[in-house]
């Protein structure tokens, strides 16, 4: 008996999460523009208004954490998908349903169902729960591979997604309530805070693609660096966003946003096992972060926050991007030493750059021939060239060439390699340079050295596995065929070095997984998880490796790539990359 009621007492003691609707809520209601934006949009601000008049919730006299109500959110939704397929030249925007929702009021159970792949989101009130049934089709158009990370179309680019060799990830469930995330039904409105209703309903889908921000007035929907510009010179919206006066954060939010801060890094940091951070709550907590995260004061709160990605990520691709307009556009935080990585790479990078300038190479040759080798050097995997210009510029003129742009630059290089009497029988991608850009880059060169090439997404979050697989177009015949590939005819190579990061890391990730590609160099920089741009409960926007990274595949296993890539002949003199009639000598004596 005694051991019995000893069991009880301590059931009671333990800690048991609130119900979501435990007391009746005061609600004020304000409506505000939705202002919605892309990376290629040149309108005025004032021309990208979305939504004139969009409700916000504010409960108990909170006036600084906003709400969405979930009906009003699903309508927003449709709006910005319907922004999203539009024509980017002009023309009327035509409704889209591709979202809908359902309500058990009985159960306080909300749903939204991406009808396109009948694919839901469940959010439970009554439990605090959030459930994906497949979080990798939510918002996912069909048209596109659930793992692609860069969907614009491109006629020379041809994508391949096969679901044979790819898996969808299986039903996740968040429990908001033991976060402390507020969900709150009442009244026939189903409430979240804005941010947790945007993070979770669209940012999930569409990471890395956009960003949600609200300074009371208005809200902002947009990728992060055309929305606002940069901290140092705002844009025309970055102007209205920071137009609000600098206030205090009321306790509520304060706590929230540090809940929902929490709740975001434990479940959408690709890279959080890896840093042996088992929760971010307990990290910040013994670490002295708590206080200042939770404090009144914004820049307090931005500076720990800015002192978090600096010392403890520390992965390259996390980054403070701008404070939250609570704290105001001129808040100056202390940018003091970084973390060890950073002092490592630092000195590494200080003595590749001396090696190159001594070298005496001119940074703006980007392709050149020592002997019977070819040597490509991408300094950045990016390109701006559209299908057009892909097929009516003449890339045999090198004064033609849009310096480091990839794409314009291999088509430069197929051209010499192939032409009459070419002596080249070895080719070398240089990524030594390369600190990263974009997937169609990566995607051409991998493809021209291939034939075909493969990209391979996890998602580290709902446990899915894509391979995409391209095809490009290099010799500009309208078709995906043998003449438009390196792969069988010449030797290949590519040359790695520390600062080889992120995209130019991808591309020699998939070439090594290969098996057809002999890398030189030392071991890249690494940078998996793709960047994906955040934004904290009070607006502070930076941004995380995100929970969709890049991996390689080995006897059917999947191996997340940021550790890097490791050559198969290893350069010790930082000298000899540059070297080209040494590393020439050194590749023809390969067997």
């Amino acid at each position: 008996m005694k051991r019995c009621l000893a069991i009880l007492i301590l059931l009671a003691l333990l800690p048991v999460s609130v119900p979501a609707q435990s007391a009746p809520h005061t609600v004020e209601t304000s409506s505000v523009p939705v202002y919605c934006t892309d990376d290629r949009d040149i309108r005025s601000a004032q021309d990208m208004v979305l939504i004139p008049d969009h409700p916000l919730y504010y409960l108990d006299g909170a006036g600084d954490l906003p709400y969405a109500e979930l009906k009003d959110f699903v309508g927003l939704m449709n709006s910005v998908a319907a922004f999203d397929a539009r024509d980017p030249f002009g023309g009327e925007i035509a409704p889209k349903e591709d979202y809908a929702f359902s309500i058990d009021e009985g159960r306080s159970v909300f749903t939204c169902t991406y009808r396109p792949r009948q694919s839901h989101v469940i959010i439970d009130f009554d439990r605090g729960t959030v459930t994906y049934t497949c979080m990798d089709t939510f918002g996912k158009d069909p048209a596109h591979s659930p793992f692609e990370i860069q969907t614009n179309e491109l006629d020379f680019l041809e994508r391949i997604y096969d679901p044979k060799v790819s898996r969808l990830g299986g039903e996740r469930t968040l429990d908001l309530s033991s976060y402390g995330i507020p969900m709150i039904a009442q009244d026939g409105k189903y409430l979240l805070p804005l941010h947790t209703a945007f993070d979770l309903m669209m940012w999930v889908a569409d990471a890395p693609m956009r960003i949600l921000c609200c300074n009371g007035a208005a809200v902002f929907i947009g990728p992060r660096g055309s929305m606002f510009g940069w901290s140092d010179a705002p844009s025309d919206l970055g102007q209205i966003y920071f137009s609000q006066p600098p206030a205090f954060r009321s306790p509520e939010l304060a706590e929230y946003g540090y809940n929902e801060l929490c709740l975001i890094l434990d479940h959408f940091y690709g890279l959080k096992d890896s840093h042996h951070i088992g929760s971010f709550r307990s990290f910040f907590k013994n670490n002295g972060y708590e206080e200042k995260l939770l404090s009144p004061d914004p820049a307090q709160a931005d500076q720990a926050l800015l002192d978090t990605i600096r010392f403890a990520l520390n992965d390259f691709h996390s980054n403070f991007n701008f404070s939250s307009w609570m704290a105001g556009p001129e808040e100056a935080l202390t940018y003091e030493d970084e973390g060890l990585s950073s002092g490592i790479f630092d000195k590494t990078e200080a003595a590749f750059r001396k090696a190159f300038g001594d070298s005496g190479l001119d940074p703006l040759v980007f392709y050149s021939e020592s002997g019977d080798t070819a040597y490509l050097t991408l300094y950045a995997m990016s390109t701006s060239v559209t299908s057009e210009r892909f097929y009516s510029m003449d890339p045999g003129d090198p004064e033609n060439i849009v310096f480091m742009d990839a794409v314009e630059e291999i088509l430069y290089a197929h051209g010499r390699i192939f032409r009459e009497n070419s002596p080249i029988k070895n080719v070398v991608l240089d990524l030594s340079h390369n600190p990263g850009g974009d997937v169609n880059s990566a995607a051409c060169a991998l493809s021209w050295f291939l034939g075909e090439g493969y990209v391979t997404i996890a998602n580290s979050f709902s446990g899915g596995l894509g391979v995409g697989q391209y095809r490009a177009d290099i010799d500009r015949d309208r078709q995906f065929t043998d003449g438009d590939t390196l792969r069988g005819k010449k030797k290949l190579f590519c040359l790695i070095s520390p600062e080889t990061f992120s995209s130019a890391n991808l591309t020699a990730a998939m070439l090594k997984m290969s098996g057809e590609v002999t890398m030189i160099g030392r071991t890249t920089k690494g940078g998996s998880g793709i960047v994906t741009p955040t934004v904290t409960g009070w607006d502070t926007i930076f941004t995380l490796s995100g929970f969709r990274t890049v991996v390689t595949v080995k006897n059917g296993s999947w191996y997340d790539a940021d550790t890097g890539v490791v050559p198969d002949v290893y350069l010790s003199d930082p000298a000899l990359f540059y070297d080209r009639d040494r590393l020439t000598g050194i590749i023809d004596a390969l067997p």
